[in-house]
């Protein structure tokens, strides 16, 4: 699906091109790939193409607010967090 270019209040967004050319990502780009990762006691949500190549990123202050936005923007469902990811 097309990559977003809004973002939750509170979160931090990087949006670009696979080539970083733009702040906006192309119209033609999809994201293919989402990855949450646990990073100095926040949480950054990855959005990747078909190749791998970076789209955008945005931060949340929880597993929580990551989930949210996966959800409002993607419509994927997302576990609960578990103890091993705190």
């Amino acid at each position: 699906m097309p990559a977003a270019d809004d973002c939750l209040p509170h979160a931090a967004m990087n949006l670009g091109n696979v080539r970083g050319s733009t702040m906006r990502p192309l119209p033609t780009t999809l994201v293919s790939a989402l990855v949450l990762e646990s990073q100095n006691d926040n949480w950054v949500l990855y959005r990747l193409d078909d190749r791998g190549g970076f789209i955008g990123d945005t931060w949340h202050g929880s597993y929580a607010d990551a989930v949210h936005q996966m959800k409002r923007e993607f419509g994927v469902e997302v576990p609960k967090q578990t103890s091993d990811q705190k």
